[in-house]
Parts: structure tokens; C-alpha cells; sequence
């Protein structure tokens, strides 16, 4: 799963970079380069939000507190 979420997460820098580059050659209109930012953005997020979880899920198995509620 972390291999999908860094693929995830380099996917959406490369859209969003993608997505600038190609509106500020004009190749691109406004409302494509907001799409494709957003969705950029949206991976990036997702990725993230994996990685906090799943650090806060490592770090509360280690936790002496949550071992004696677990």
C-alpha cells in the first residue's frame, strides 16, 4: 500500500506541474488547468493522509497506554 501511495503522490506533482507548465505555454485553458490541478492536488492529499495514518497506527501500537487497551 505505501508503493501505490508514493505512486500516487509522484503522480499528482507531475500532474500539477504538467498542468502549469502546459497553461503558462498556452497550451492549456483555464478551467483544464484547474481540473487537472485539483486532481493533482487531490492525489497528493490522499497520499499524505495515508502516511499520517499509518504513522499515527505504527506510533500507537508502540504506545505502552494503547498495548493495555489493545
Amino acid at each position: 500500500m505505501k508503493k501505490t501511495a508514493l505512486i500516487a503522490a509522484a503522480g499528482g506533482i507531475l500532474i500539477a506541474l504538467l498542468a502549469y507548465s502546459a497553461h503558462s505555454a498556452g497550451l492549456l485553458g483555464v478551467k483544464a488547468f484547474f481540473k487537472l490541478g485539483i486532481a493533482g492536488l487531490l492525489l497528493m492529499i490522499a497520499a499524505a493522509a495515508y502516511f499520517i495514518v499509518s504513522a499515527l497506527a505504527e506510533w500507537a501500537r508502540e504506545t505502552d497506554f494503547f498495548r493495555k487497551i489493545l
